[in-house]
């Protein structure tokens, strides 16, 4: 069994999500993959690589003080994910979630709420992704004619005290509603914290929106965090397929592969209702974050001091929908997620996505999508083998 080396840092989600996507192709072609999640020096890698004799290498060096030397590498082997550009990229096969669309989609959101003025909030210390989100937000925001406002702390990243005073003080000196792309999900509960101790109301006063769709975080957070979800997993999964044609000699130039976003998840930060009142927007959280916990519309009309059909009539009114088709449409999009995995059972998604009937979850699948799970899955991994790759000229 051929063993492929990940250099890859466990410590975020997007970590995690591609030592997932990079495991699911491994078990497809037989590989053995060693995760090394905490930096070495040059002595160490080699030890490393002296010790497993690796068939090849993904490496990921985008989280700030990890740079390995890639000389110790050869370009016929080894893909790298999301590198900074001082790593040589040019020799090397690479695979990119597509910052510029995700941005895209985020200041979109923004754009859509009339806002009277911007902002950015980036990563306290310097990261690539930061950085190429913040420089995607000037590119749009100038396209458009706006003023790029951006939060530069004059404090050290881990003085959490005086970054979140400071943080507080520009937050007020904006004109209102104003809108705030955050530089990942962590920033963004971040801001909603600061929002709230400024007593600034989200999302009638200033819109949110973060990235990563980090579901913990953005459901954890109140109001609920609005994100644009990059593909991670795919990303991993690519970075196996690439390394694997590789290794057969199917790949003749160094490659790009460039993995769009998933999209806008969007939720209680972004979300203003032309109709709405505070119990509108408290069912619709309550939906977001319960609806897969076997939530019944029933549940959520209580949060109205009014009459069940009432109720309804304002729920309607706001979203333009029933509440039992608000809680259906959070369990699909939960549902696909879910099946885009070709590793989980389909037995238990049901149960996962609150329902207590396997046979009713599929018969309501079905009605949504026209297709049975599988039919579904199927398609999903059909269009995962169409993604391009765009080869350096």
């Amino acid at each position: 069994m051929d063993t492929v080396l990940l250099f890859q840092k466990l410590d975020s989600s997007a970590g995690r999500q591609r030592l997932e996507g990079l495991t699911a192709f491994a078990r497809e072609v037989g590989w053995n993959i060693h995760c090394q999640s905490e930096p070495l020096n040059a002595d160490q890698i080699k030890d490393l690589i002296d010790l497993w004799r690796p068939a090849g290498a993904v490496l990921c060096t985008n989280d700030g003080y990890v740079e390995y030397p890639t000389d110790l590498f050869s370009p016929e082997n080894t893909v790298l994910q999301d590198c900074y550009p001082s790593v040589g990229i040019e020799r090397f096969a690479v695979v990119t979630t597509d910052s510029a669309a995700a941005t895209e989609i985020a200041f979109r959101e923004l754009l859509n709420a009339k806002c009277a003025a911007y902002g950015f909030v980036p990563w306290p210390a310097k990261r690539l992704w930061s950085d190429n989100r913040r420089m995607q937000f000037r590119r749009i925001a100038k396209h458009h004619g706006l003023e790029a406002n951006e939060f530069t702390p004059t404090c050290e990243p881990e003085d959490s005290n005086e970054f979140q005073s400071q943080l507080i003080s520009w937050l007020r000196s904006f004109p209102k509603p104003f809108g705030l792309l955050a530089a990942n999900d962590i920033m963004g509960m971040k801001v909603l914290n600061a929002c709230r101790l400024a007593r600034i109301l989200v999302p009638f006063e200033c819109i949110v929106v973060g990235y990563d769709d980090d579901e913990a975080i953005c459901n954890g957070t109140n109001p609920t965090l609005s994100s644009v979800g990059l593909n991670f997993r795919e990303a991993g999964y690519r970075a196996g397929d690439l390394l694997h044609r590789m290794l057969r000699g199917e790949v003749k130039d160094t490659p790009v592969v460039s993995i769009p976003p998933l999209g806008l998840s969007k939720r209680g930060s972004s979300r203003v209702f032309l109709h709405a009142d505070r119990h509108v927007l408290k069912a619709s959280e309550m939906i977001l974050t319960q609806a897969c916990e076997g939530l019944a519309a029933k549940d959520v009309l209580t949060v109205f001091p009014c009459c069940r059909r009432m109720a309804e009539i304002r729920f309607r009114k706001a979203t333009g929908h029933s509440v039992l088709e608000e809680i259906r449409s959070v369990r699909m999009k939960r549902a696909k997620q879910l099946l885009s995995n070709p590793y989980r059972e389909l037995s238990v998604i049901a149960e996962e996505c609150g329902y207590e009937s396997d046979t009713t979850f599929r018969r309501i699948f079905k009605e949504e999508t026209g297709l049975t799970l599988k039919e579904w899955r199927d398609a999903a991994i059909r269009d995962r083998g169409a993604l391009p790759a765009i080869v350096r000229s």
